[in-house]
């Protein structure tokens, strides 16, 4: 998970360069982003493994 973190705090960081809201912003929505992502990732692939 927070390889994933890290990944999306560092992709807030280069859209905060040039896009409006801000590095802050951008860091902030890329870690959100990265937490969704993994527990998106474990529920789907644990609901794989669960079926017959």
């Amino acid at each position: 998970m927070w390889i994933k973190l890290v990944i999306g705090a560092i992709a807030g960081l280069i859209a905060g360069h040039w896009v409006t809201p801000g590095y802050a912003a951008w860091v902030l929505i890329g870690m959100l982003l990265g937490a969704l992502t993994d527990v998106v990732f474990n529920t789907f692939f644990k609901n794989r493994d669960q079926t017959p």
